[in-house]
């Protein structure tokens, strides 16, 4: 027993042994090791912009469409079932044409009848004028008129179940019927336009604020590489208010302009851009809009003061999407900071 405890301790001595001699191996062919490098701190680059005095304009910009300026909607006084559409959007009628047809029903053949007995109570009179009878000569004269005004009734009663146009002009409405639906009265159903007289609509979409816009401001619209000159006739506050809540609607969000000369390729529905100037300022100082800052109620700007900067409070004036007019606080030719 003791001489195999002798030759475990002998065994562990010489694993410390090795251990020591690799790890002095290790330390003498480890490199010295360098000291890192200090970088240099960046400067930023800022952003600068020179005051400058110049013309800055509140603008209202967008897309609108030609449309006419006279406008007719067709109405039925009488409901029914609808039995033929002789129109479709775009086409052009005239005077005297047919645009929908209601169903007749029986008219037809109550017509027919009314006739026969019409010609019956002419045949009566000209029987009583023959014999002279007064009493007999006055029945059959009063029987004939009411016979005759049966039949006018009924002839008015036909035409009634058909739309007709009244002018000329392109169909821009139709309504979402088709043959076998129920027509009520006193709906437009469709609407004629006349090509010949166009304005330009400009309608926004629901929220979009258009308070500063006033009648007869001078608007431009560019239609195919040309500007032309024009006015505003109608704003939201001076649209005429209607029966029709949906008009009311669109009235509400729309601008119509007239112009001194209409294009003369454009048709109905062609689309053009509109600028209209709601307020301009000249010869002001103007910054970019990124420059100026807000904090408290308080606008202010950073000025570059050689090396530094400073807080400059400003008083700000009409402002646009992209630049503000200074009225009080900077000069011309100060430098703004832009970036923070």
């Amino acid at each position: 027993m003791l001489n195999i405890a002798k030759r475990r301790w002998v065994g562990w001595v010489l694993l410390g042994a090795l251990a020591a001699v690799q790890t002095g191996c290790a330390y003498a062919n480890a490199a010295p090791q360098e000291k890192p490098e200090l970088l240099k701190p960046v400067k930023r680059q800022e952003d600068v912009y020179e005051v400058k005095s110049g013309t800055i304009a509140k603008q209202i910009r967008g897309t609108g469409v030609f449309v006419s300026a006279s406008n007719k909607f067709y109405q039925y006084t009488v409901g029914g079932q609808l039995d033929a559409m002789y129109v479709k959007v775009g086409d052009v009628v005239n005077k005297g044409d047919v645009l929908l047809q209601l169903d007749p029903r029986d008219l037809m053949m109550r017509i027919s009848q009314q006739k026969l007995v019409l010609a019956k109570a002419e045949d009566a009179l000209a029987e009583a004028k023959r014999a002279r009878d007064p009493e007999k000569l006055r029945l059959s004269g009063m029987n004939r008129e009411v016979e005759e005004l049966k039949l006018e009734g009924l002839e008015m009663s036909l035409e009634k179940t058909k739309l007709i146009a009244d002018r000329s002009g392109v169909v821009t409405f139709l309504d979402f019927i088709k043959p076998g639906d129920t027509i009520a009265s006193y709906k437009d159903v469709v609407g004629l336009s006349d090509p010949q007289s166009m304005i330009f609509l400009y309608t926004v979409s629901v929220g979009a604020d258009l308070t500063a816009v006033e009648r007869d401001m001078e608007a431009e619209v560019a239609f195919n590489g040309k500007v032309y000159k024009g006015k505003v006739i109608q704003t939201p506050r001076t649209a005429p208010f209607t029966e029709n809540q949906q008009q009311n609607d669109r009235n509400a969000r729309s601008l119509i302009i007239s112009l001194d000369t209409v294009p003369p390729d454009a048709v109905l529905g062609s689309q053009a851009d509109l600028t209209i100037v709601t307020d301009r300022k000249d010869n002001v100082l103007i910054i970019p809009r990124v420059g100026l800052r807000s904090y408290q109620g308080r606008s202010f700007v950073h000025l570059k003061d050689g090396t530094s900067r400073k807080e400059v409070d400003v008083e700000k004036g009409l402002e646009t999407a992209t630049e503000v007019e200074i009225r009080k606080g900077l000069k011309a030719g100060q430098q703004i900071i832009l970036n923070n």
